[in-house]
């Protein structure tokens, strides 16, 4: 089989597809490639390819959080006058509809998903950059967008699993660790949120991102992982400081 160096230097770029396979079997050579080929088809794929999947799960999940979120709208007002609840239904009527929360699901998360890969790659390549990496921010981009794979997998594992399971996910990671069986208190709470996002796809995400920086920055394996830990303590603390800074008003 040709390697992706000799593919490379024979000036036969692989065939982006071959990429989706190569992350998962040959992430080292796949990271080679990705490296020195600048199209845009490079980022544009993984990135796409991480949309879809996220649109699926966004579309068997939201049944789901809509009647999640319409008994928790009935818990809290039926502490309310009648008058006031009444009120108050009216107002939220418009927000509790399908077509709604799947508009709002789908253009935050996008958002949120394209946010997170562009501060990925800036907060990698200034890392790098200060730590003695010899690269370009395009190929670190590039790198963030492919290391997204596990989280596409992810998202389809999870639909595939609500879609046969007729339920939702109430634990995703580790959260099962300190639920203690009230969805509301359990979201208030940040160390479930910590947990929660820790699970095999995530851990396979931060390998890739190790991976990546050896081949792209040409690090060595002692600061290819220095790096990537830092990175994830960083991002996992971005992820539980809302619930910090937001739990205790959302309890009140």
């Amino acid at each position: 089989m040709t390697t992706t160096a000799q593919t490379v230097s024979n000036n036969k770029p692989r065939p982006v597809w071959q990429l989706f396979f190569g992350i998962v079997d040959q992430p080292a050579a796949t990271f080679q490639t990705i490296a020195v080929q600048s199209t845009g088809s490079m980022w544009a794929a993984p990135l796409i390819g991480v949309i879809l999947c996220f649109a699926v799960l966004i579309i068997v999940q939201t049944p789901y959080n809509l009647e999640l979120a319409r008994e928790q709208m009935e818990s809290q007002l039926a502490s309310l006058p009648a008058e006031q609840g009444g009120a108050a239904r009216a107002g939220m009527e418009m927000t509790m509809t399908m077509p709604f929360m799947l508009a709002t699901g789908l253009g935050f998360g996008i958002v949120t998903l394209l946010l997170g890969i562009l501060a990925q790659a800036v907060f990698l390549y200034f890392s790098a950059l200060v730590s003695g990496g010899e690269m370009t921010f395009g190929s670190i981009f590039r790198m963030s967008a492919w290391t997204s794979m596990p989280f596409a997998i992810g998202f389809l594992a999870q639909a595939g699993f609500m879609a046969f399971a007729q339920r939702m996910i109430q634990y995703p990671g580790l959260a099962y660790l300190v639920a203690t069986g009230e969805l509301i208190q359990d979201a208030r709470n940040p160390m479930f949120v910590l947990l929660g996002r820790i699970d095999l796809f995530w851990l396979w995400h931060m390998l890739l991102v190790m991976l990546g920086l050896s081949v792209v920055a040409r690090f060595g394996q002692g600061k290819s992982l220095a790096l990537t830990f830092v990175y994830a303590v960083l991002s996992l603390t971005l992820l539980v400081l809302p619930t910090f800074l937001f739990g205790g008003m959302m309890g009140s």
